[in-house]
């Protein structure tokens, strides 16, 4: 499945960002945005990737009881960093930026502009490129897995 900007083969190297990582940014966008969520019965799901090339964070906003409710997925990327203090610094920033773009959406009545291509932001001292779609990531990550499993990918 392509998450990233960049194009992936077959032979592309993939991880998934630590599990700590990602249930921490759950976390912190379930508590930043507690009321809005119990108010529209919904929850975060976190999904991150890293590759060669970059690395890419997945924040869904999916309605508890109805997941194809209009479910809004922010895609965030950035070039794969090697120096650890670096990559804690992006993660960071990543954090902060994905807050921002969650409160211009929750702050608009008619919710936020979907950009369905990828668009450069220059964040603090960070680039990171994103998108904003109705993608369900966890019903993405669920299909690939059982395409996977059964061999079809």
């Amino acid at each position: 499945m392509q998450f990233g900007r960049y194009e992936i083969t077959e032979e592309t190297k993939k991880s998934m960002l630590p599990n700590e990582w990602t249930e921490e940014l759950v976390r912190t966008l379930s508590e930043a945005y507690y009321v809005q969520s119990e108010k529209d019965n919904s929850f975060f799901d976190v999904y991150g990737e890293i590759t060669e090339k970059e690395f890419v964070v997945v924040a869904s906003y999916l309605h508890h009881e109805d997941q194809m409710k209009a479910p809004i997925s922010l895609f965030i990327s950035h070039d794969v960093v090697d120096d650890s203090k670096a990559f804690k610094k992006v993660l960071k920033s990543l954090v902060d930026l994905t807050g921002e773009i969650f409160d211009d959406a929750f702050a608009s009545d008619d919710g936020p502009d979907y950009v369905a291509t990828w668009t450069g932001s220059k964040y603090k001292t960070c680039d990171f490129h994103y998108k904003i779609t109705r993608e369900n990531i966890s019903l993405t990550v669920q299909a690939e897995a059982f395409l996977e499993k059964d061999g079809d990918i």
